[in-house]
């Protein structure tokens, strides 16, 4: 990557890149013996579906400790609290966006149907993740209130109709609009 390729302005310092680099290799490390992806679809398939969540959360915490629990970016001294490299609001994002649908397309490329149905079946009842832009807009234009959107499955769903009708200009075939 060239320099021009790293992207610091409006970025909150806790998602510096270079920060996202450091907690990728906290993370390497911890996993090096069995590997990342298979370190992680182990503790999936270890952990009960019930509050399962919060277990495949704390796989990917990486606290901010060493060097980084004092700088926000190389050189850079943070003022106050430094705040984790790995959070659990990014690590909520990562389990729902990326851990358990790669988990759901492995079980069912390798013929391990249980773990693809232990990954629907956690994707399905994952509570809401920090709402964004997106859904808020759609939460106000369809009328919704916090309490429909409370699973990350409802959340993806309003992007899903968002993404597919509305940036379209398809309010007409919307199933939405023709439920009202």
């Amino acid at each position: 990557m060239s320099a021009a390729d790293w992207r610091f302005f409006k970025v909150r310092p806790g998602n510096y890149p270079s920060r996202r680099i450091a907690a990728m290799s906290y993370l390497l490390l911890y996993y090096r013996e069995e590997g990342l992806v298979d370190g992680l679809i182990n503790s999936l398939n270890e952990l009960a579906v019930d509050g399962l969540y919060r277990g495949l959360e704390e796989c990917l915490l990486v606290a901010a400790d060493g060097y980084w629990g004092w700088y926000l970016d190389f050189g850079l001294k943070a003022g106050g609290v430094v705040p984790a490299l790995l959070g659990r609001e990014r690590a909520a994002d990562i389990v729902v966006n990326v851990l358990l649908p790669f988990a759901a397309a492995r079980g069912r490329a390798e013929a391990h149907p249980e773990l693809s149905e232990k990954a629907f079946d956690i994707y399905r009842r994952y509570p809401a993740l920090a709402a964004n832009t997106i859904e808020k807009h759609m939460r106000r234009q369809l009328g919704l209130g916090r309490y429909p959107v409370n699973t990350a499955c409802r959340q993806q769903g309003l992007l899903h109709i968002y993404k597919t009708r509305c940036s379209q200009g398809k309010c007409l075939g919307c199933p939405v609009s023709q439920e009202r």
